[in-house]
């Protein structure tokens, strides 16, 4: 927001209109404004309207003060009077279009974007949050577009650079990403964003050595969950005869995931130490070489030296052909899969499957769930039969196919505790696959060195890598992924293929197994 100057530019008339106490109020307002003093600049620029209606940029600069202090239905009202006035106003039209892609009004966003771009392709971020909105909508080729013209308006601008490399990366193209993030952290020299989505994309690409050690940036953002801990930080120190304190970082999952490490870690002559999420204290006491386990909130013992457990692929040099092995390493508590064996016989009754198929297809980040629709045809196999792993989220589209889906559902209570997953790793203990999103589920079955076929969307998760069809992090895994973005269905026909081929050969065997049982000669 402008003050007035001697030619009036910020009130976009000529200045000899008006006396000099309006222009001095005009620029108390955006005083205010500036200092973020934003209820009293509203009430300025309010009484200014109140005096010369007409003017669009009074309108305007309202709309700006009112989008900072957090009214955005009367930003919009404000702004779109502005434009009324003046349709060729551009600082309105950005804050207008801006609004609207915080409220996900996708296409009117586009629409805003487009004609700010046709006002002033030059004008600052214009291309950039063009690119923004193509990417919202899922149009990655627009967006790479928008992101290429942005770089060539605005050179020396890393973020243009940076959501270039995110989109490169989203449609398939790690090497040309890399370049991109690379070229931001020439401009923003050592920003941890551009060093973690550099790292993700290497990860992605397979190099290990260089994408470790840029995905430690992730500790350095403010939005990371960062722990502070106290003691000294472990960066390859001799560890023998030395307690070092584990600390998780991100999801559920990626516990499951590294925890691991702690035999490498015990090898190396530390007593470790996993500091977990609540839930999973008790799932997670069956991982081998751990000294300690302790919930988040808990007392810590006292340690040497602390890590956080993402940042052990970079210490002990992981690669995708050095992935720490011992699968399974985590197990169901034998009592509990022994009840979910007779429990599961009861389900059944005097029909048992040839196939058991435990299902999980909703996750909590976009993107990844499965329709549930998709598993219709896998339901209906001679001798297949599904039960549901899904908890909490996912449980209405059940509710909504439960005609068409055929999956067995296995109670109100089932994982309802305080110990997450025990009835999960119980069940999945007793199934034969597990065909699942990529969730948490997926990881603790890959634990257990259960076979679980995971389906990716287009876009996976750096850990799953580019073009593999199967996960050095799990042995008994298989990965299917979409062949273009967003199509389920051809992926999960496939999946329905290997699953009749499976079922096929399973009850060939069985057949087998009756008639050598039987004692009739075989030929």
């Amino acid at each position: 927001m402008r003050r007035v100057h001697p030619r009036g530019e910020a009130l976009g008339v000529a200045i000899s209109e008006f006396s000099p106490a309006f222009i001095e109020a005009f620029n108390a307002g955006a005083a205010q404004f500036q200092a973020g003093r934003f209820e009293e600049a509203i009430a300025t620029f309010r009484r200014l309207i109140d005096e010369r209606p007409d003017l669009a940029n009074l309108h305007g600069n309202l709309g700006l003060c009112l989008r900072s202090a957090g009214r955005t239905d009367e930003a919009l009202e404000a702004l779109r009077q502005a434009l009324r006035l003046r349709p060729d106003y551009p600082d309105a039209l950005n804050a207008f279009a801006n609004i609207l892609l915080d409220r996900r009004q996708l296409d009117h966003a586009l629409l805003a974007y487009k004609e700010l771009v046709r006002l002033r392709p030059d004008y600052p971020g214009a291309l950039l949050m063009l690119g923004n909105a193509f990417m919202f909508i899922g149009d990655g080729e627009r967006a790479r577009a928008a992101y290429r013209l942005s770089i060539l308006v605005e050179p020396h601008e890393a973020t243009n650079y940076n959501n270039l490399g995110a989109v490169s990366l989203s449609l398939g193209r790690p090497p040309e990403a890399a370049c991109h993030y690379r070229r931001a952290l020439t401009i923003d020299v050592g920003k941890p964003e551009y060093r973690k989505n550099l790292g993700t994309c290497l990860l992605m690409a397979g190099d290990y050595p260089n994408g470790t050690i840029a995905y430690e940036g992730r500790l350095e953002q403010p939005v990371w969950r960062k722990r502070n801990m106290p003691g000294t930080l472990w960066q390859g120190q001799p560890l023998e005869g030395r307690t070092l304190l584990v600390h998780f970082e991100q999801g559920l999952g990626d516990s499951f995931q590294f925890i691991r490490y702690a035999t490498v870690l015990k090898g190396m002559g530390a007593r470790v130490v996993y500091e977990c999420q609540p839930v999973l204290k008790r799932v997670l006491s069956t991982a081998p070489d751990l000294d300690g386990l302790v919930a988040f909130g808990e007392p810590l013992p006292a340690y040497d030296y602390q890590v956080s457990l993402m940042s052990l692929m970079h210490r002990l040099g992981t690669t995708p052909d050095k992935v720490p092995g011992g699968v399974p390493y985590l197990r169901a508590e034998p009592e509990l899969a022994a009840d979910w064996k007779d429990r599961l016989d009861r389900l059944d009754g005097d029909e048992p499957a040839a196939l058991r198929i435990g299902i999980n297809w909703h996750g909590n980040e976009t993107g990844k769930s499965i329709p549930l629709e998709c598993f219709e045809a896998m339901g209906r196999l001679p001798g297949v039969r599904l039960y549901s792993l899904q908890k909490v989220s996912g449980l209405n589209h059940l509710e909504r196919l439960r005609d068409r889906v055929r999956v067995t559902e296995l109670g109100a209570g089932f994982d309802a505790g305080p110990d997450a997953f025990l009835d999960t790793a119980a069940v999945m203990a007793n199934m034969d696959l597990i065909v699942t999103c990529d969730t948490s589920v997926c990881h603790l079955a890959g634990a257990m060195g259960r076979p679980v076929w995971v389906v990716l969307k287009w876009f996976a998760d750096w850990r799953w890598m580019r073009d593999r069809l199967d996960s050095p992090w799990y042995p008994t895994m298989r990965l299917f992924r979409q062949a273009s973005p967003g199509d389920w269905a051809e992926a999960m026909a496939r999946v329905t293929a290997d699953v009749t081929a499976l079922a096929a050969r399973t009850a060939s065997a069985h057949t087998a197994s009756a008639i050598a049982a039987a004692g009739v000669p075989q030929p």
